[in-house]
């Protein structure tokens, strides 16, 4: 601000110089009457300033300019020192017998009678000596902040590769144990172990965020996975405090959503894990809402409510700094990084949406968000807690979800415990696994056997897996394309884009968990190479036995012609309650999607047209209108085809059968109310309860 003042100072008196000159036709006088009144302003520590005409005449210099220059009193002209001509092209000037470095201003005016420059040269020493030092600072702190990204990436490896071997292996043990107190003992490591883990992904995700390499990747995903995967991590802790865990699931939220879901996991289980931790009795409470949010969306709507020591006004915003613990001598004895909050706070804000706290302190507190997620299914998710309690149950033991007898692959690790983690995990798909314990012994054995899929670590001695991979594509062998997945411990940010970029398929970061390394591992074998594991006769028993009780109660109810019920319970899962969701979302929707389908076919848009009858096929099979759906099915393949004779002899009978579905199912919505409105318990429960009696006692 102060040298933006300085300068149109000095465009002031120059156009005064220039304007008393134009007065004065150049008498002398009046020079000096200039001279005299501009001496007492630019002698005062503005800088070296120096006025001269288009002629090169000297007009004005200050006391600074004089000792920066003390020929310039000599001389009337500066022609006759070239080197100052250089002042008003240059942009410092550097005064080696005062060791002082100034920037250099210059500015030419001109009127009717006069023209001519003006140069001001401003002392920038302590400026440029502070920017030397800050650069200094700056240095440090880059090379502070490499230290702790080489840090964080050391020791996620290090930390990282031990967990590997102890979560890999105790897994196995928890699959082949038969005797409860070892299955006790081995579940009691796996908790453990997830907890330091957590530690370590806490600190990893703050290096992320922090260096701006955290990302959204939003995919279509199952709302009832994510909550089932979150209560069974979460359970555990509960129990282990003796806490009471109640999630409360609105049993219409559509099951298909499109949003990021291992961030919306992640967010979840950070907010339950920290009520568990400062709730020392009563409850946790999840609850799960939604409400439309338009364009195919929702906001879904999640609270965590607690029981425990609450937290005081003025402490709420420390929540949220990283590394700080709020009351640090009260808390002292609860474990973690005190980044939980700060990290689903920031991914929050990634995401398009904000934390809010309410809490009353010494009574308990409560935190929500509302997260906006697309649809892709509007089909609800029905009697989440019942079906909760059977999937808990039917994964107590261990299924793998594909076996590949034929299938040959190649693991390459220096680490011969995390060979046998691979090993163990995968003993069930009964897959052909081939070891090596480092680069040079892979490419041995990739230049003499082939591989469906190879995984390979990324740090081991002589040559690393970078490097190995780097030779396995330039080799003319028969393993030049096949996909390789780096399996490391290396989980810092950028890590993923790193390996893609020299040229691994895949990614997986260490521990290296059962689940997820048999769905990455098919996501890569040719389909030829293995088969689906479908449910056990039992379960299928169970399921069919259960749904057909359900389907006998609506038709005693009400006689449908039009709708296969059973067809339709399979797609409610069981529910009645769902059942009728369906049919009100199809008797809703009816009006809209009858007017496009026939507003497009009177205007002969086949294109639409098609996309319309697709959409019909797919909402009729879902409530078990089979019939309309097979229809609706053969004008779609018509329209790809080009059929239009086809569409135009059978468009008619479809929208009259589209009708008289429409219409039998508001004729049962008005005639049978829902169970609900009797005062009674649906007899779902009662089935479920059964069915899982029976699982049990068979399993």
């Amino acid at each position: 601000m102060l040298i933006a003042i300085i300068i149109v100072l000095l465009f002031l008196l120059a156009a005064s110089v220039f304007y008393i000159l134009k007065l004065s036709k150049g008498k002398p006088q009046a020079f000096d009457a200039v001279q005299i009144a501009t001496k007492e302003i630019l002698n005062h520590d503005v800088g070296a300033v120096l006025i001269i005409s288009d002629t090169d005449q000297v007009i004005y210099y200050n006391n600074e300019f004089e000792q920066l220059f003390p020929k310039i009193g000599e001389i009337s002209s500066i022609s006759e020192l070239p080197a100052m001509r250089k002042l008003f092209s240059a942009k410092e000037y550097v005064s080696e017998e005062f060791s002082k470095i100034y920037e250099i201003r210059s500015e030419y005016l001109s009127n009717s009678d006069f023209s001519g420059s003006f140069v001001w040269l401003m002392d920038i020493t302590s400026h440029y000596k502070t920017n030397k030092k800050l650069q200094e600072l700056k240095d440090m702190a880059d090379a502070a902040n490499k230290a702790k990204s080489n840090f964080l990436a050391n020791m996620s490896h290090e930390i990282r590769t031990p967990i590997n071997t102890v979560l890999g292996m105790d897994e196995i043990i928890i699959r082949e144990a038969t005797e409860k107190p070892i299955i006790g003992y081995a579940e009691n490591i796996r908790d453990a172990s997830t907890t330091l883990l957590s530690l370590v992904n806490d600190l990893l995700d703050f290096s992320k965020i922090e260096c701006g390499k955290m990302e959204i990747l939003p995919v279509e995903y199952e709302i009832a996975n994510v909550l089932s995967e979150i209560m069974n991590m979460i359970e555990i802790k509960v129990a282990n405090k003796g806490l009471d865990f109640t999630p409360v699931i609105a049993e219409d939220i559509p099951y298909l959503l499109y949003g990021d879901d291992v961030r919306l996991r992640q967010i979840i289980i950070n907010l339950l894990t920290n009520a568990v931790k400062y709730t020392k009795e009563g409850s946790v409470t999840l609850k799960v809402d939604w409400r439309e949010a338009g364009d195919s969306s929702i906001n879904l709507i999640v609270s965590v409510t607690d029981t425990g020591i609450g937290i005081k006004q003025e402490d709420i915003d420390k929540l949220f700094v990283s590394f700080e613990r709020i009351e640090e001598r009260r808390n002292r004895n609860i474990e973690g990084t005190g980044l939980g909050l700060s990290i689903t706070k920031q991914l929050l804000d990634l995401m398009g949406s904000d934390l809010t706290v309410r809490s009353d302190y010494g009574v308990g507190s409560t935190f929500s968000f509302v997260l906006k997620q697309g649809i892709r299914d509007r089909k609800p998710i029905g009697k989440f807690r019942e079906k909760y309690a059977y999937s808990r149950e039917k994964h107590k033991k261990y299924r793998t979800t594909f076996v590949a007898p034929n299938a040959r692959i190649l693991v390459v690790d220096d680490n011969a415990m995390n060979i046998s983690v691979v090993e163990g995990l995968l003993k069930s798909t009964q897959i052909k696994i081939d070891k090596a314990s480092g680069g040079l012994e892979a490419l041995d054995l990739c230049a003499e056997n082939f591989y469906d899929l190879i995984l390979m670590d990324h740090m081991m001695p002589n040559i690393d897996g970078i490097e190995t991979l780097h030779r396995l594509k330039e080799a003319e062998g028969p393993n030049q394309d096949t996909p390789v997945i780096v399996l490391t411990a290396n989980a810092v940010s950028g890590a993923k884009e790193m390996y893609e970029a020299e040229g691994f398929i895949d990614y997986m970061s260490k521990p290296i968990q059962g689940k997820p390394l048999e769905e990455k591992i098919l996501e890569y074998l040719p389909p030829n190479r293995y088969v689906l594991v479908e449910y056990d006769k039992v379960e299928q028993d169970i399921f069919s036995k259960l749904w057909k009780a359900i389907a006998d109660e609506i038709l005693a109810e009400y006689r449908f012609e039009e709708i296969d019920v059973a067809s339709a319970v399979e797609s409610a899962e069981g529910s009645k309650e769902t059942f009728r969701f369906l049919l009100e979302s199809f008797r809703d929707s009816a009006p809209k999607n009858k007017k496009d389908i026939t507003s497009s076919y009177e205007s002969e848009d086949y294109t639409n047209y098609t996309i319309y009858v697709h959409a019909l096929k797919s909402t009729s099979k879902m409530i078990g209108a089979l019939v309309l759906s097979e229809k609706a099915r053969l004008l779609e393949l018509a329209g790809k085809e080009g059929k239009y004779d086809y569409i135009k002899e059978s468009h008619d009978e479809v929208i009259e059968l589209f009708d008289k579905v429409t219409a039998e199912i508001t004729d049962y919505l008005n005639k049978v109310k829902p169970d609900s409105e009797d005062g009674e318990e649906a007899p779902v429960d009662e089935e479920v309860a059964k069915a899982l009696e029976i699982a049990n006692q068979q399993k």
